[in-house]
């Protein structure tokens, strides 16, 4: 739903071993339980870390990313979102005339 920010950047010699270590110890936190193909996991930015530095060793990551889009959707007010829907209508009516 939002443009991915990128909180690591590990270089290391065998990276699908690393993901099928993240993933295994990630695995109660799957966001999808039915669709195991779907690699998406509810976790935290140092609870990952720690998966990596176990498995890997010590990596640099980014513990604030940027999220700009994620973070003005939950600010957004239900004023702000009709005001958006509307303009948005309004556009979309104009063109079609």
């Amino acid at each position: 739903p939002f443009p991915y920010d990128v909180h690591m950047m590990i270089s290391c010699d065998d990276a699908p071993a690393l993901e099928n270590a993240i993933h295994k110890s990630l695995h109660k936190q799957r966001v999808n339980r039915v669709n195991l193909r779907k690699e998406f996991f509810d976790t935290d930015i140092n609870t990952l870390a720690e998966i990596v530095e176990n498995h890997h060793g010590k990596v640099e990551y980014v513990a604030n990313p940027e999220a700009l889009q994620y973070y003005d959707s939950i600010n957004m007010t239900s004023d702000d979102f009709d005001f958006i829907e509307e303009t948005i209508q309004k556009i979309e009516d104009s063109s079609t005339n």
